[in-house]
């Protein structure tokens, strides 16, 4: 494995990316919904950065890149038609030891980015590590494909036991051990089938929480509908 997969929280953190066309734009796009702070140099944007600008949404330096360009950046992203542009944001982010993707050449010393969707509560992402991202394209659709409105109601309710057990101060090993457990049980099936209640009462015997311990019935645990959950860690 050449690569370390890996998620990384980017909520308010500082971003480059280098260039301001179509590539550009759709990084951007996926920096944006994680929440990154972003900064876009290039002396060219598409329209849908110009309206991401006027929005406050990303900073843009209509210009040339720049050495320095990379000060203060978590990640970086260069993403121009120039290959010698694009070496050049590779080298000072090497200099600054900054993670960078450069957008031309996935066989770099940078990172990679997969191929990626999310869906009820659930990010899947799939990568070739470079060799075909194609094929990580094809494979993320097949499964974007079959994840059903069902399966989210398992992906909260198993964050809802998480927390649970968390909270009774669980040792991590026996934690992990049961949530295993019951992910490899009948339960995801019986929630992915709508049989709630065989489902509830099946969870309480193998989890040997009591009902308390998990939603309580105003967030619906008890009629079906999926508890509500800040987020899944």
């Amino acid at each position: 494995m050449q690569y370390y997969p890996l998620f990384l929280n980017l909520k308010g953190r500082p971003v480059v990316v280098i260039g301001g066309g179509a590539v550009a734009e759709r990084k951007i796009a996926t920096l944006l919904k994680a929440g990154a702070a972003v900064t876009m140099i290039g002396p060219t944007l598409t329209p849908r950065l110009a309206r991401w600008e006027a929005a406050g949404r990303i900073i843009v330096f209509r210009r040339p890149y720049r050495r320095g360009d990379l000060k203060g950046a978590l990640l970086a992203f260069t993403a121009t038609n120039e290959s010698r542009v694009n070496e050049a944001v590779a080298r000072e982010a090497r200099q600054k030891r900054i993670p960078f993707n450069q957008a031309d050449r996935a066989a770099s010393d940078g990172f990679i980015v997969p191929a990626v969707f999310s869906k009820g509560g659930m990010t899947i992402a799939v990568s070739s590590g470079g060799k075909s991202p194609a094929l990580a394209k094809q494979i993320r659709d097949y499964l974007k494909e079959r994840w059903r409105a069902e399966d989210r109601r398992w992906v909260e309710i198993h964050s809802q036991i998480k927390r649970a057990l968390v909270e009774k101060k669980l040792p991590l090993e026996k934690r992990r051990a049961l949530l295993n457990r019951l992910a490899e049980s009948e339960l995801p099936a019986l929630y992915r089938r709508g049989q709630i209640q065989a489902a509830h009462r099946l969870l309480l015997k193998l989890s040997g929480l009591r009902p308390a311990d998990l939603a309580p019935p105003s967030n619906g645990l008890e009629n079906g509908a999926a508890p509500r959950q800040k987020g899944i860690r």
